[in-house]
């Protein structure tokens, strides 16, 4: 009994830490790809510390993750599968690079992006530009 209690309490003390969890914002996103973007349109001349490269690192991964799990998805909606329109995208041939530069384009441009998580935004945005057909 005193075993059932202490994992009762342990799960709803790990269920708070998971719930009071920060997700990345698209505020935090749009930081990072800018310096992306930047440093490739400048044809990586400029100086890049380990900051700067941990951050595009970041930017990299969290969108060729995005854009694989969205391509998925898309080949699985074309399989008849009900799956939500917005989450998928038609990125075959499409590189991470134009991933970047529509995000930055297109999320610098909106108003109180804090509110907005950056999967969410991200999703949103690449399902708009290369739609699932």
């Amino acid at each position: 009994m005193v075993k059932k209690n202490l994992i009762i309490i342990f799960l709803i003390i790990f269920n708070a830490k998971v719930s009071f969890s920060q997700e990345y914002s698209a505020y935090d996103l749009l930081k990072s790809c800018s310096d992306y973007k930047s440093w490739i349109d400048n044809k990586f001349e400029s100086p890049a510390d380990q900051k700067l490269l941990f951050n595009m690192g970041k930017c990299q991964g969290i969108m060729e993750t995005t854009g694989k799990i969205m391509s998925t998805l898309c080949a699985e909606r074309k399989r008849n599968v009900n799956i939500n329109k917005q989450l998928a995208a038609n990125l075959q041939g499409i590189r991470t690079v134009s991933l970047v530069r529509e995000y930055v384009s297109v999320a610098s441009s909106i108003g109180n992006i804090q509110k907005y998580s950056a999967q969410s935004l991200l999703t949103q945005i690449l399902s708009k530009k290369w739609p699932c057909k």
